[in-house]
């Protein structure tokens, strides 16, 4: 769900206070029109130091513009500060509840357990009045958009169901409504046929989880894949590989991972799983293969290597990935020792220390499902 929020709530008017005076004292007379104009254009151009002094002395002309909250919260949320930014997000929900989801989508991200399905179901209830009100045809278009990010919000709700509320009494019935609530609203949705695939291997039926799956890609696979907005995110994606490598389906989990790195190839993530395909696949090698298997663990070993390399390049936050690449090109060191030119950052590799104890299961995933009863 990323990053949680917590602590007090003094950060916040201190941050927003020193940006008004900046603004004020910097800004000509402006109207809150062009004010949250030339916030969002500052936005655009990714000076998000300056957006936050217009956005700040908007806020100054009128405390209650949600409008205004909202660009401020965004703002501190693009640069990290997600105290000040949750502070403006609850004033919006403050002065109008009812409508306006977008407060509510951001609070569910930053929310845990049962209070961030309640920010993700206010969202869907204020998505829903927005939709009831379009009804010309020249609104097709927004209500299609509508749709989408109401069955976003219903995976996303399934998820927190699928993990952190797992132990729920009703958790596996809440998933089963939430994406039969998804598919009504958007029934070409993938994010909802990948995430109802994931239930579905929760409960022991792989075969349900394939079929799942199979659907999923069917909406996006043959569509444009440099539009953005006619596929899935670059990390839904990379969820779907790993779902696929669970499926024990590892050709289309590589024809993925390929697709993927044309699209970013410094993601450490992808690297570790291009590694750890190949690792699969190795160990599926029958006795006689040892070459093909040599061949494999090599291309492993090179793969995880580029993770960590660029893990060390990024500052990526090691969550236990890094660890396990580091123990598997040990490993396979053991079995194939690596020659001059195998890998030129064999000194960079080999000042990352490996730790001793490890707690990690067969599988490479971030997070485990807990399985629902059959």
């Amino acid at each position: 769900m990323g990053p949680r929020r917590g602590g007090s709530d003094t950060k916040g008017p201190k941050k927003v206070k020193s940006a008004k005076k900046d603004a004020a004292k910097s800004s000509p007379e402006y109207s809150m029109d062009q004010l949250l104009t030339k916030t969002q254009e500052l936005m655009d151009d990714n000076d998000y130091e300056m957006a936050l002094k217009f956005a700040a002395k908007a806020i100054e002309m009128n405390e209650n513009n949600t409008q205004a909250l909202l660009l401020a919260a965004i703002i501190q949320l693009e640069s990290g500060e997600v105290e000040p930014a949750i502070n403006c997000l609850l004033k919006c929900a403050q002065i109008s509840p009812d409508r306006g989801f977008e407060k509510y989508m951001y609070l569910g991200q930053f929310a845990v357990e049962l209070e961030a399905v309640k920010y993700f179901q206010l969202g869907v209830d204020a998505m829903q009045r927005d939709l009831d009100e379009l009804s010309t045809a020249a609104s097709k278009d927004q209500a299609a958009s509508l749709k989408r990010k109401m069955a976003e919000a219903y995976v996303a709700m399934t998820e927190i169901y699928l993990t952190d509320c797992c132990f729920e009494e009703d958790a596996e019935k809440k998933c089963e409504e939430l994406l039969q609530s998804g598919l009504l609203i958007d029934p070409e949705c993938p994010e909802v046929y990948q995430t109802m695939a994931s239930v579905r291997l929760s409960q022991n039926r792989p075969d349900d989880a394939r079929d799942c799956v199979a659907k999923s890609m069917a909406l996006w696979a043959n569509k444009d894949l440099t539009d953005p907005t006619l596929i899935p995110s670059y990390e839904n994606r990379l969820a779907l590989v790993r779902l696929l490598l669970e499926l024990d389906d590892k050709e289309k989990a590589l024809g993925l991972l390929e697709q993927l790195q044309k699209e970013d190839d410094e993601n450490v993530d992808a690297w570790y799983l291009f590694g750890w395909t190949y690792h699969l696949q190795s160990e599926d090698m029958a006795t006689g293969d040892d070459e093909d298997k040599t061949e494999l663990l090599r291309s492993a070993r090179e793969c995880f290597k580029q993770a960590v390399k660029l893990a060390n390049m990024l500052d990526y936050e090691n969550d236990g990935l890094i660890d396990h690449a580091l123990e598997l090109v040990a490993a396979i060191d053991a079995i194939v020792p690596p020659t001059d030119g195998d890998d030129e950052e064999e000194d960079d590799i080999a000042a990352t220390a490996v730790p001793n104890e490890l707690e990690w299961d067969d599988e490479a995933s971030e997070d485990e499902d807990v399985e629902m009863g059959s």
